[in-house]
């Protein structure tokens, strides 16, 4: 049996699948069944199942993808570089009010954080 001679239903859930890695997916699949033997209903339940889970992981890795926050080296190099256009044209005074406001957010933060640690630590029992 091919790719292109895949059952219906298992043809119709191969296609979640992204077209670059469909191919050898399937045929992975196609030969994997050959040595287990499979045929008729079971060799149509086996690829359906194992479709219809390959896409769906890829689809969870993909949107786990694009939620997560870059890491935090990417994000500095990216801002090392990009900053150059951020201080362009400035005067002295924005300059001084933009390092101010900044301070004052980076110190809210920390504030933050340490008020969440103690009310957690407050909560267990532990301070």
């Amino acid at each position: 049996m091919t790719p292109a001679t895949l059952p219906p239903l298992a043809r119709a859930l191969s296609r979640f699948i992204p077209a670059a890695d469909r191919q050898a997916i399937v045929g992975d699949l196609l030969e994997d069944a050959g040595w287990r033997g499979l045929r008729g209903g079971r060799l149509t339940l086996s690829l359906c199942a194992s479709c219809g889970a390959i896409a769906a992981g890829l689809a969870v890795d993909g949107a786990r993808a694009a939620l997560t926050p870059p890491p935090a080296g990417e994000l500095a190099a990216g801002l090392a570089v990009e900053s150059g256009h951020l201080l362009r044209g400035l005067t002295a005074r924005a300059f001084v009010a933009r390092a101010v406001m900044f301070g004052a957010g980076v110190t809210l933060l920390a504030y933050g954080v340490e008020l969440l640690v103690a009310v957690l630590m407050a909560a267990g029992g532990l301070r």
